[in-house]
Parts: structure tokens; sequence; C-alpha cells
């Protein structure tokens, strides 16, 4: 059921947000692929929208799910109408610019911030980023691993 992953990637302290072009700020993730598992996911789009090699394994803590206002799948193999979203903390650090395959977000920057300076700019974007970030915050999870 879980069509796409969000992550909280960490380097150091920090927490990884990317930014489109016009400025829109995210936390990256993304849509599964074919066969694709949930960790084989987070790593791929971590790569793609932030240049960030996974060095930790995943840690899930939270998800959510919707019903589709689409009157097909997203893609064919997707699950519908029902899909779920699972949001993970890793670690890892920042290799390179972000790969920016063709057809997918362009990422325009990619930022480490404090997770208190994440929560700020992402609460501007109105899309679950900084909810998700703040409620692993106060989850009592430790930010060193």
């Amino acid at each position: 059921m879980v069509q796409s992953v969000r992550a909280v990637p960490l380097v150091g302290n920090g927490v990884v947000v990317c930014r489109l072009s016009d400025g829109t700020a995210f936390l990256p993730g993304g849509t599964r692929e074919e066969g694709e598992s949930v960790d084989a996911c987070m790593r791929r789009e971590l790569a793609e929208e932030a240049g960030f090699l996974v060095t930790g394994h995943p840690r899930w803590f939270a998800a959510h799910s919707g019903v589709s206002y689409h009157r097909v799948p997203y893609k064919p193999y997707a699950p519908f109408p029902l899909k779920a979203w699972l949001w993970g903390v890793v670690e890892g650090e920042i290799v390179g610019p972000p790969t920016n395959p063709a057809g997918a977000e362009q990422v325009a920057s990619v930022s480490v911030l404090r997770p208190e300076d994440a929560v700020d700019l992402l609460e501007k974007e109105g899309r679950g980023y900084a909810q998700a970030l703040r409620f692993w915050m106060n989850s009592g999870a430790s930010i060193e691993f």
C-alpha cells in the first residue's frame, strides 16, 4: 500500500532540506518504482533530490494514508485507490549535487539546517513536512545515531 516515501535525512546534527528553483522548500522523497522496496526507494530518492548517500538504516517513524482523487492509478503498478506514504529518518552525507533525472522535480539547492530552522522554513510550505519533522523531533528520538 506504500506508494511513496519521505525522508528526514541527517548530516551530523543537521537536517537536509531541498529547494526548487522557485524557492519551494521540501524534504526529499517520492514514488516507489515497480518492485522497489521502501528502503531502496529512500536511497534512490535521496540521491536524485539531494546528492545524499545513505550510510545508516532508515528508521521508519510515521505513515499516513489517503484515497486518490485520480480516476486511474498514478502509475500502473501503484496502489489504487488507497495509498500510503511512509516517513523515515536516516543518516548519511551529501556526496555531490542532486542527479535531477529527466521528468522529475529539478532541485536547485540543498542545505543542511538545524532541525529547528528546518521546521521554521518548512512550516511555510503547508505540505506536512514541518509537521512530520516536528513529530519526529518530539518523539524522543535522538538526533545522534
